[in-house]
């Protein structure tokens, strides 16, 4: 029998409509916790995440995470939807042109769901530290200035990076519990002195990796991650919380565990 969770009492209440389009996030999340799912999507509207990047990666997790029943979505792009950002896993052709963020509120706003977009840069400083979760994409390479608002804000963040063989999806990185970002820059260097060098170099480059198999499978392990995560918070208890990292090999399709251990020289 599925139980009700006593910790969780909102106001909030899901419409026909958008309980017909999520029973299948409404069984999963019930076969996950144990208890009536329609409480658990009810928990996740009042959960509030930072999507740092929406171009094509960013509006996959939006738009899932929307589709969870997730209720805050926050986001500093001011970029404008440029014509690399269409296709059929992306923006539609009707929104080029468009802020990015107004156009993920225009295509949200064609479906049923709870989610709330907001301008990043309207957000105060005591709102953004109380975001569950914030996440970041990145190309080859992410530079420390990223990660480091949200660690010095012990915000939880989780970081997708996509290069020339892997789409990576790092851990949950939890502020004074896990390893973190720094950390596994730490080790790079110590694998390869040259590391920062190149590191920089990669930053620069404006190519591209982010194919549709990458999209969506790290699009896909993030949601999960994220979901776990805010559902712990608000209540629903897991056996276990999975915080590994995963990478996807695109020659070979294997998928492989993706962590490391604190590094001596890290403060975290």
């Amino acid at each position: 029998m599925l139980a009700e969770n006593p910790k969780l009492k909102s106001k909030v209440e899901l419409t026909p409509d958008f309980v017909a389009g999520a029973f299948a996030e409404i069984i999963r999340a019930s076969l996950v916790h144990a208890v009536d799912g329609e409480a658990v999507l009810i928990g996740r509207a009042g959960r509030s995440i930072h999507i740092e990047d929406i171009s094509r990666t960013g509006l996959a997790i939006a738009q899932g995470l929307a589709a969870a029943g997730v209720g805050h979505l926050i986001s500093h792009d001011e970029q404008q939807v440029q014509r690399a950002d269409l296709g059929p896993t992306a923006y539609p052709s009707q929104l080029l042109g468009r802020p990015r963020i107004d156009a993920l509120r225009t295509m949200l706003a064609a479906s049923p769901n709870k989610a709330v977009v907001s301008t990043g840069k309207k957000i105060l400083e005591k709102q953004l530290q109380k975001i569950d979760c914030a996440v970041l994409i990145v190309q080859q390479a992410i530079e420390p200035r990223r990660y480091s608002h949200w660690a010095n804000r012990d915000v939880p963040h989780i970081a997708v990076s996509f290069d020339t063989e892997f789409a990576s999806i790092s851990p949950m990185i939890i502020p004074g519990q896990t390893a973190c970002l720094f950390c596994l820059e730490n080790m790079r260097t110590d694998e390869d002195s040259n590391w920062p060098v190149l590191a920089s170099q990669l930053i620069g480059s404006q190519k591209k990796f982010d194919d549709a198999a990458s999209q969506l499978f790290a699009a896909g392990v993030v949601i999960q991650k994220i979901l776990a995560r805010i559902d712990k918070v608000s209540g629903f208890e897991l056996s276990e919380e999975n915080l590994s990292g995963y990478r996807m090999n695109l020659k070979t399709g294997e998928i492989t565990e993706f962590v490391w251990p604190k590094h001596k020289a890290c403060g975290c």
